[in-house]
């Protein structure tokens, strides 16, 4: 086992080595240093995958440190901050059983996921399929243990809890997914069924889930508390039922057909590039129905020259591409509008802690804005159907020609950003007006200035990424990592922001110096250097 273990992962570590050399020779300076013969270089690759490892082990912990202050204990501190810490651990326990016991069992299962390193591993490079599979399980559940267990220490931690609590919950968790790994390979075994791959199936588990997790935030009580995830006879249980389990998936003797299941060529979960750049470019493509050769003559169009004249066929052509993604978010505007003014008549103490929350949340917004915006749908759309073929051209790349298409575009791209934050803007402006708090003219303009200049912030931002990474390839995959990273900053950044406590005048400046700094940066840049950097990759 511990030779095919080094052997996986040599063809891992090679893989992701290429990868990182790839990219870290497309850095302006110093991917200079490095020569194409470097692929070659067998000393230096081994630098190469062990720096891959190192980054892989680092993320395997923040990935699960971001889970669970994100995904559980964030949600918990936002609506019942002002609960006791042991009603807090309980909501904590609560969330983190059903999403990570039950969803997560159901949507990640590992041992019959199709996944292209099987096919590398058990297809080409012809490694025993049960060996692998062993090898791989192996690492996996150790992998499993190691990354949940400093996270669910700490979290624990915060709450109150005593150590053993975080290590006890990761034995627990790392037992059950073992138990639930072997129910699917058991499922397989008997009827030839692969549940991962009933999408049906499994988003209906990842909805009820979420809907039975994020529940009890809105009732200030779980079901589930630490009397009963630590409860001796339960834990015995789950722990008996993870050995057995672990020697069923041992000792199973069909890993061949498992393994050919889910690494067919053809199959779509295994080329995932394949589908989902088919889901991308269904999701910008135009239809026939979108446009008709009358457009062409429509007054809108007349005194128009040059690129002005281009992109006002263009966003005529894709007027639904732009326009549904609006409707979208302003009808979920609405709704929740409605829904907080029946929330004032059946429950108004409800109804005051959320207008107290709006008062005083401000800085909330930034988080919602940045998902509010249609950025990166309409910087998608406008590569897949026209620069994609125009900038094989000279012409089209010169620093006029794409300056001007920037200014074209970013007054567009705001104008259509605006609706929704004027709607945000309209519904919050009535629901305090109707609380009865105290909310002047003064306090109203601080906040729809807020609003509105983090719109145009998140404009301007997704197209100077567009324009200064150019992040997408002939397939519409994002081929940059720099534009995932900043990106990643930016999403860090908005979250961060929900915890300031400032006066809303004093963050509403920072907002509006922020954006007006943006877009002067913006341009400058876009002026200097898209013409190396907006390309066909």
């Amino acid at each position: 086992m511990i030779r095919t273990l080094r052997s996986i992962q040599r063809i891992r570590g090679s893989s992701g080595a290429n990868r990182l050399i790839y990219y870290f020779k497309k850095l302006p300076v110093l991917g200079k240093l490095l020569k194409d013969d470097i692929y070659s270089n067998v000393a230096l690759k081994q630098i190469f995958a062990g720096i891959v490892l190192v980054l892989k082990v680092l993320w395997g912990f923040l990935n699960k440190f971001a889970y669970l202050g994100i995904v559980v204990y964030l949600p918990i501190v936002l609506t019942n901050k002002e609960l006791p810490l042991a009603e807090q651990y309980a909501l904590f326990l609560h969330i983190f059983v059903v999403l990570s016991f039950i969803v997560a069992a159901v949507s990640n299962v590992f041992i019959l996921e199709p996944k292209r390193d099987k096919y590398i591993c058990v297809k080409l490079m012809r490694i025993p399929a049960k060996q692998y599979m062993h090898a791989t399980l192996l690492l996996k559940g150790l992998t499993f243990f190691i990354y949940f267990l400093p996270a669910l220490t700490v979290f624990a931690g915060i709450f109150g809890a005593p150590l053993w609590h975080g290590v006890w919950l990761t034995l627990l968790l790392t037992s059950w997914r073992i138990v639930t790994e072997a129910l699917n390979l058991l499922y397989f075994d008997k009827k030839g069924i692969v549940l991962v791959k009933k999408l049906g199936w499994v988003w209906s588990v990842i909805g009820l889930g979420c809907l039975l997790a994020y529940v009890p935030l809105y009732l200030g009580h779980s079901f589930v508390n630490d009397a009963i995830g630590f409860s001796v006879p339960v834990s015995f249980v789950i722990v008996i039922l993870g050995g057995i389990a672990g020697v069923y998936i041992g000792k199973y003797p069909n890993y061949r057909s498992a393994v050919d299941v889910v690494t067919k060529i053809d199959d779509p979960l295994l080329d995932m590039s394949r589908m989902m750049k088919e889901a991308r470019v269904a999701e910008v493509q135009t239809k026939e129905k979108d446009f008709s050769p009358e457009q062409l003559k429509d007054q809108q169009f007349q005194g128009k020259t040059g690129y002005a004249y281009l992109n006002a066929i263009f966003f005529s052509r894709h007027k639904r591409l732009l326009i549904q993604p609006i409707q979208r978010r302003v009808t979920i505007i609405g709704v929740l509008f409605i829904v907080a003014v029946l929330i004032m008549f059946i429950s108004p103490e409800t109804f005051s802690k959320l207008t107290t929350y709006l008062l005083g949340g401000l800085p909330f917004f930034v988080f919602i804005m940045n998902y509010t915006s249609i950025g990166e749908r309409v910087c998608r759309a406008m590569f897949y159907n026209c620069d994609l073929s125009l900038l094989r051209y000279g012409f089209y790349r010169e620093q006029a020609a794409t300056l001007d298409n920037f200014k074209i575009r970013l007054i567009k791209l705001s104008g259509l950003n605006l609706i929704p934050a004027f709607a945000i803007c309209i519904a919050c402006t009535f629901l305090l007006l109707l609380s009865g708090e105290e909310w002047g003219l003064v306090d109203a303009v601080i906040f729809w200035v807020t609003i509105l200049c983090l719109s145009l912030f998140f404009s301007v931002h997704h197209l100077f990424m567009y324009y200064i990474f150019q992040p997408y390839s002939t397939e519409l995959n994002m081929k940059n990592p720099f534009f995932f990273i900043i990106n990643s900053i930016v999403l860090g950044l908005s979250v961060a922001c929900i915890g300031i406590s400032s006066t809303s005048s004093f963050f509403s400046l920072i907002v509006l110096a922020g954006t007006i700094a943006y877009m002067v940066i913006a341009v400058t840049m876009v002026y200097k250097f898209s013409s190396r950097t907006f390309r066909v990759k």
